[in-house]
């Protein structure tokens, strides 16, 4: 092999300077599925503005995926326990975070918020951990919704669990689908389209009437549809990522809502 040759060209040195505190971007970081198809555009929907407030440089936002098997099984799901550490390592060493969030809703659910709380926490030095399940919850309580109705693509079991984990922090489930699909992949791929009629289907089936409906799962494509779904059935329609988009603003003390940054959001973001 060639030894590498270096020129002789002259090289001149410049003086820098580094972005100072009052002008940098939040930092945010996001754990998402190694199978998800949806969620880093949708958060950058969610997160669009000009830059206010404290943060004068707007906002970063930073990925590292996690092993995932692309099968969502309750167990499948549980396994990426395990992973969280390799998963959180392949960000930037040291980086100084405002928020991390994970992006799983049904593994929030089974392996629990504050588990994964802990598990970021060990590992990063970061003052807020959420997940989409804990921040729909503050979103519906935010919007004062009691009685919800419940859509999700999940296998039964899952989309069971979750309805009565939502039942025991006191909303009431007014009515329940799924699209009965399990592969993440497919998932991904559902059309916003087939969300929207679910939306109205879910709506119409409510005896009783519902507050709100919450859709459940980083996968699906809800960002396009949301603000047309909330003008056609009257009501609040949260998605695990405008939900977690929201949670994840509020605690890094980014404003991503209001009449300047939160047109077409939905009403979570009015």
């Amino acid at each position: 092999m060639d030894e590498a040759k270096i020129s002789n060209v002259s090289f001149q040195n410049y003086d820098y300077e580094v972005i100072a505190d009052d002008r940098r971007a939040a930092q945010m970081g996001l754990v998402t599925l190694e199978t998800d198809l949806t969620i880093e555009d949708e958060l950058r929907f969610f997160f669009a503005g000009p830059p206010t407030g404290v943060h004068k440089g707007g906002l970063s936002l930073l990925h590292s995926r996690i092993p995932c098997d692309d099968q969502v099984t309750a167990e499948n799901l549980q396994r990426m326990e395990g992973h969280f550490a390799a998963s959180l390592a392949l960000f930037p060493p040291g980086h100084a975070f405002d928020v991390i969030g994970y992006g799983c809703t049904s593994a929030s659910l089974l392996i629990g918020a504050d588990k994964v709380e802990a598990l970021v926490t060990k590992q990063i030095n970061v003052p807020h951990v959420t997940t989409p399940i804990t921040a729909a919850k503050r979103a519906l309580g935010k919007l004062g919704a009691k009685r919800i109705g419940y859509l999700a693509p999940y296998i039964s079991e899952i989309s069971a669990q979750m309805c009565a984990d939502f039942e025991a922090d006191g909303f009431a489930v007014g009515a329940a689908a799924t699209f009965g699909e399990g592969q993440d992949s497919v998932v991904g791929r559902i059309s916003p389209g087939s969300i929207m009629s679910a939306l109205g289907a879910l709506a119409e089936s409510a005896a009783g009437g519902i507050d709100a409906i919450f859709v459940s799962c980083t996968s699906l494509k809800c960002a396009s549809i949301i603000a047309a779904a909330e003008a056609e059935l009257g009501i609040p329609v949260i998605s695990s990522n405008s939900a977690l988009a929201w949670d994840m603003a509020r605690l890094a003390n980014v404003p991503v809502g209001g009449p300047v940054n939160g047109a077409g959001k939905g009403m979570l973001f009015g």
